[in-house]
């Protein structure tokens, strides 16, 4: 039961990905990202086909460059070609979790609850932006990048 009063179901559901990167679980990203029983399956999937879509986006040059040194999986990589693979796959299951919470999050405001349920810790903005901002980390993570980073012009 969540504080919503709603059930809170986890559902046993597979995200196919495209070989490279690990398939995602629905109920994983339940589980570790805490969603509230008001979401439909549906919208929790959408959401995670989005964000990892445009996670494979922004990781296509580093993906190419692993598979130019043989790399078909990252999950199943030889670990004298890719250190760490294990780690490397909860960083992108990190960033693509982040990512899918961070539009959660701005789906909430717009669920039908009573005016005094309201929780502002869960849904001020700024919660939408620091889980998009995890998520970026662990995409800079991958790529070998620091947190940061400062161009002079």
């Amino acid at each position: 039961m969540s504080f919503s009063g709603k059930p809170a179901t986890v559902v046993e559901q597979t995200i196919e990905n495209n070989g490279f990167w690990p398939d995602l679980s629905l109920a994983e990203y339940q589980k570790a990202y805490r969603l509230p029983g008001e979401y439909l399956s549906e919208v929790l999937v959408t959401q995670l086909e989005l964000a990892m879509a445009e996670v494979n986006q922004d990781l296509r040059k580093l993906a190419n460059s692993w598979q130019s040194l043989g790399i078909t999986e990252v999950a199943t990589a030889d670990t004298r070609l890719l250190e760490e693979r294990a780690f490397k796959v909860k960083l992108y299951k990190r960033a693509v979790y982040c990512r899918a919470k961070a539009t959660a999050l701005t789906d909430y405001a717009t669920v039908t609850r009573r005016e005094v349920a309201e929780n502002t810790g869960k849904e001020a903005p700024e919660r939408a932006d620091q889980y998009l901002a995890f998520s970026q980390q662990a995409v800079r993570a991958l790529q070998g990048r620091s947190r940061i980073t400062v161009s002079l012009q």
